[in-house]
């Protein structure tokens, strides 16, 4: 996602909260506001608020916030029904990010890391 909250998704964020768009601007300014948590607020927000006019699909219109937001439909998904990602878990070797499959597959291990471990002889 972006580092930075665009002026319209400010103004989308102010209207959510019911707060000044002033002091969102002072907030954004300063880099108090996260702004991952922030645009999921707000894409969570429009999928509702679509969704409620009844006139659309929710596969499309997780497909159309998709677009809007350059996000993979599964990052809507995500963050639409407050979903943890797959990959939370940490290889214990290196510290890499592993799906939790694999951790459990490969005893806590990534790729790299498993084929290190191969001896050839």
């Amino acid at each position: 996602m972006k580092k930075t909250l665009t002026n319209r998704e400010k103004e989308k964020l102010s209207r959510i909260l019911e707060m000044d768009s002033t002091l969102i601007e002072k907030l954004s300014e300063h880099g108090i506001l996260d702004t991952s948590a922030c645009r999921a607020a707000i894409i969570r927000s429009e999928y509702y608020e679509i969704r409620n006019q009844g006139r659309h699909n929710s596969g499309h219109i997780a497909h159309a916030l998709a677009d809007a937001y350059g996000l993979s439909r599964s990052a809507i998904d995500l963050i639409i029904y407050k979903k943890e990602s797959n990959k939370k878990c940490t290889c214990t070797c290196c510290g890499n990010p592993v799906s939790k499959y694999k951790f459990t597959r490969y005893g806590g291990l990534c790729d790299a890391c498993l084929v290190k471990q191969v001896e050839i002889k």
